[in-house]
């Protein structure tokens, strides 16, 4: 009987022991999980709205006038040859564009300036293709504006004081905690992302920039607001 006794109270021991160290491991599994957690997580009780960029897309494009330069159409223009029409490295749809800068200092970028609700939250999603990569790559370069106008642009360091790192990375970098794309050559990526608009902000310009020897493509540019919760 002493022995039977024995027995079960080792094995009562041994369960207990068991069931603590179990329970210390999920916590701190959790600690070390919860910092890395992303804001594009899925949130069933908010929506967010149809996209505020015109030609998302990318499939109307015009020619500046007096070169041959492409641009996206109802985006900023940039007269410098390192943003191509493509048709042949496409996610949907019949074109994306290609971002390749010509030469050192010279940044392939396609952005534009939309309308945004201060203090609500926006999601900011594209599609990627990563062809080239050198060093610092490529990156999303958004800004925040107080009016339409460039001069009105809201300075990095009250940005900074506004986000924490983590989230200033999703418009300066490659998304939450990142400060560039992450790379994976030769298959389309996507960026999805959800950050705050600050008070002072009535304007997004959505941006992207690819720098010299890095090759990406780019396709299926959405923005949009949050609407319900």
């Amino acid at each position: 009987m002493k022995y039977n006794r024995h027995i079960f109270y080792y094995c009562l021991l041994v369960l207990v022991l068991t069931f603590s160290a179990c329970t210390q491991d999920d916590s701190a599994f959790d600690n070390i999980v919860s910092p890395s957690i992303h804001n594009n997580i899925e949130e069933p009780d908010v929506t967010f709205g149809d996209n505020i960029l015109k030609n998302g897309g990318l499939e109307e494009w015009n020619i500046l006038p007096n070169n041959s330069y492409d641009y996206i159409t109802d985006w900023i223009p940039h007269n410098n040859g390192n943003v191509k029409k493509n048709w042949e490295t496409v996610n949907e749809g019949k074109r994306s564009a290609k971002m390749q800068s010509l030469k050192t200092g010279s940044t392939a970028r396609v952005d534009q300036c939309i309308p945004v609700t201060p203090g609500n939250r926006i999601r900011i999603r594209f599609k990627y293709y990563v062809e080239l990569w050198k060093t610092n790559g490529a990156r999303t370069y958004c800004y925040f504006r107080t009016k339409a106008v460039e001069s009105s642009t809201i300075p990095t360091d009250e940005l900074k004081a506004f986000y924490n790192d983590n989230d200033y990375c999703i418009i300066r970098g490659g998304g939450y905690g990142l400060k560039y794309l992450p790379i994976n050559i030769g298959t389309w990526q996507t960026f999805d992302e959800i950050i705050t608009v600050p008070p002072t902000a009535n304007y997004f310009v959505f941006g992207i920039n690819s720098y010299y020897g890095t090759i990406i493509y780019v396709d299926d540019c959405y923005v949009g607001e949050e609407v319900g919760s």
